[in-house]
Order: structure tokens, then C-alpha cells, then sequence
């Protein structure tokens, strides 16, 4: 049985389909999101949730423990706004509660630890799936303020969808389980988790067959291995076109990949700034040659590689394909041509966080009881 793809470009198109397809009778409904906030769009979604638990399915949320910290990038230490984010919090806890009261199974993943010192180990996936057969999978967060960004998510009726209920149900039970290896010629989905890197390995795979074209949309890319791959391929001859935010919601990398474009100045690659909307793209897409693509929640970005839960979709679908392709034609229609700057800083802090973080992993999941907790 083969899969069935149907790109949904932005929140409205993503919640109207995921309303629509909840209009039939469901015995399960399963989902997962790192930001899931007390908001409107927050309470639209818990009645989609609710209103399905009202008439006996299995209802499951899961959400990462990211919202209790920050909410609308809004960081705690910015002390003229931690009345708004307190009240926002208290909202969120509200509306989870509710969601209990009303049948719905929530559970939440990845505390912060103390001081937030685990901030980084997030469950960074995205996704429902409705009774094995059909799933949604992709960037977008359930928040006014994600819902703001360029995104997409993707619809996926076949095998597939049974494949994103199995992570779901491992990461339900306490841990991740690795799925199956990849074979050749067929649609597949790779998690990973901190020190298994199997998405960003196969990514770096894909780049290195790459023989005429690559094309990546990103809200982040950075790291030196995906540079070098990028650099390696361009040198080949391979078409590079990659496309960023004009204006990143991350200050911090806004710095950083200021080092990224001097590393590809190169005739081969060209990088957009996205300008649509508030120019923040948090898209996530990989196309090769014209014939290989990935999607998911993978942010392009090596250090959050090393910690992060992921979960992407890899496939040589030619109508996943075009339709992935045509909406690279809408986004660089609304994109412009970055030059690579004269002047570049910030990259020796990125450099020492990332050897850091590194050092710190593999002493962390030595622990057992921290690995099945974050991993």
C-alpha cells in the first residue's frame, strides 16, 4: 500500500483539514506538539480534542515542558513581561486541566530541571494521528504566535501514519524507540534523540548524493558538518539554494549565521531571505536532484540536533515532490537574494556552546535514569 501526501501550507489550511478529517468516526486521536499554549489557538485545539473524547475515542495529548518556561519566545529573565507570561502559564495549566476533566489523556514531556538546565533536551515533534491511518505531521506549534510564522504540515493517509503512532505510543510508555532501518526506494521515517542523530545523518547523506540540485528551507541551518556537506557539494557542481529567515525570531542566530553565509560564498549557492508575512519561515524541507525529500521537525541546526527528540519524513513521493516544490516556487517569489557579509562575529560562542553541549550529552545519557526521562 503506498502513501498518500497532501501538503497543508499554513495553520488555517492545517486546522481546516484536520477539522474536516475529524468529521468521521475515530476510535483514537493521538497528538503531539513542543508549544501548546493557553491562547485562542490553544483553546480551538482543545475542543477539536475534547469534542472527540465527548464521543468515546481515545484521546491523547502530549506536550513538551518548553511552555512552561517560555512562551512567544518571551524568555523569563525579561523581567517588564513576566506578568504576561505568568498569566499566560496559568492559562496553559487551565486549559490542560480542562482537557482532563473532559476525558482527555495529557501528559506532559522533558521537565526543565532545575534552573532549566535541561532548557535544551526538548520533544521537538509535531504530529495527530487518527487510528494508525492517518497522520499530520510537520513545523507548526499550536500558539497565536507560531501560527504567525510560515509553516506547513503534511497529510499523510498509509503505511506511514502507523509508523508515527508507534513513536507516539514509545514516547507515551517513557522512551523512544529507534524505528526501523530505512529501506531503499520506500517512504520512511526516522526520530532521533540526544546521542542518536539519525535524521541529521541521513540529511548529510542525501546531501552527499546530491548531483545537481539541493534545496533546503529552514528556520536555522548551522553547524559546521552540514556546512562543510553543503560546501563539498557546491564545489561539485551542485546547485545550492537555500532558504532562511529575512528576520529570525532567534537574536542569537541571527548572529551566527551571518558566519554560515561567508562559509557558502560560493557561485553555486544562492541564500533567500524570507521575506512573507513577519519574514519568519519555519518551514522544514529538504529536496535533492529533484527526487528525494525530507520534512519534519528537524531544525537544520547542529547544537539543537545534539538534544532535541525529532521526528522526520523521508520520501521519493513524486506528487509529495511537486507539491513540496511548489510551494518552494511561492516562498522564493517572496524571497530575496542575502549577500555574504563583510564583517562576521558571535560564531566562537555557538562553537564553544556546541563542544559543550557535546561533552555534556555523553556524560548525561550515561545515566539511566536520566536517558529514560529525555531520550
Amino acid at each position: 500500500m503506498t502513501n498518500r501526501f497532501t501538503l497543508l501550507a499554513g495553520a488555517g489550511a492545517f486546522m481546516d483539514e484536520l477539522a474536516r478529517t475529524l468529521q468521521g468516526d475515530h476510535a483514537r486521536l493521538y497528538a503531539q506538539f513542543m508549544t501548546f499554549e493557553g491562547d485562542a489557538t490553544g483553546q480551538a485545539f482543545a475542543d477539536l480534542l475534547a469534542q472527540q473524547a465527548a464521543r468515546g475515542a481515545d484521546v491523547r495529548l502530549m506536550v513538551d515542558a518548553y511552555s512552561d518556561v517560555i512562551l512567544s519566545d518571551v524568555w523569563p529573565v525579561l523581567l517588564h513581561r513576566r506578568g504576561e507570561v505568568a498569566a499566560e502559564r496559568a492559562r496553559t495549566h487551565a486549559l490542560f486541566d480542562r482537557l482532563r476533566a473532559q476525558g482527555v489523556g495529557v501528559k506532559r514531556t522533558a521537565p526543565p530541571g532545575v534552573l532549566g538546565r535541561f532548557l535544551l533536551y526538548r520533544d521537538h515533534k509535531k504530529m495527530v494521528v487518527l487510528d494508525d491511518r492517518i497522520a499530520f505531521t510537520g513545523g507548526i506549534n499550536i500558539s497565536d504566535h507560531n501560527y504567525g510564522w510560515h509553516d506547513f504540515m503534511v497529510k499523510i493517509e498509509g503505511p506511514l501514519a502507523a509508523t508515527l503512532a508507534h513513536d507516539f505510543h514509545t514516547t507515551w510508555n517513557g522512551q523512544t524507540a529507534p524505528l526501523a532501518t530505512p529501506c531503499p526506494g520506500e517512504d520512511f521515517v526516522l526520530n532521533q534523540c540526544a546521542g542518536r542523530y539519525s535524521i541529521f545523518e541521513e540529511i548529510l547523506r542525501m546531501i552527499g548524493r546530491a548531483q545537481r540540485t539541493i534545496v533546503i528551507e529552514s528556520p536555522y541551518l548551522l553547524g559546521d558538518h552540514i556546512e562543510r556537506a553543503l560546501r563539498a557539494a557546491a564545489e561539485r557542481g551542485v546547485c545550492v539554494t537555500l532558504i532562511l529567515p529575512a528576520y529570525s525570531n532567534k537574536l542569537l542566530y541571527r548572529r551566527w549565521v551571518r558566519v554560515l553565509r561567508r562559509r557558502l560564498d560560493h557561485p553555486n549557492v544562492t541564500v533567500w531571505g524570507f521575506r512573507g508575512g513577519s519574514g519568519m519561515t519555519h518551514a522544514k524541507l529538504i529536496v535533492v536532484d529533484d527526487q528525494w525529500t525530507s520534512f519534519g521537525s528537524l531544525n537544520m541546526i547542529e547544537l539543537e540536533g545534539l538534544t532535541q527528540k525529532e521526528l522526520n519524513v523521508f520520501s521519493s513521493n513524486p506528487a509529495l515532490i511537486s507539491q513540496l516544490q511548489a510551494l518552494i516556487a511561492r516562498d522564493l517569489a517572496q524571497a530575496a537574494p542575502i549577500p555574504a557579509p563583510r564583517f562576521v562575529a558571535g560564531r566562537p560562542l555557538y562553537t564553544v556552546l556546541y563542544r559543550s553541549f557535546r561533552w555534556w550529552t555523553r556524560r548525561l545519557i550515561r545515566d539511566t535514569d536520566w536517558k529514560a526521562r529525555y531520550c
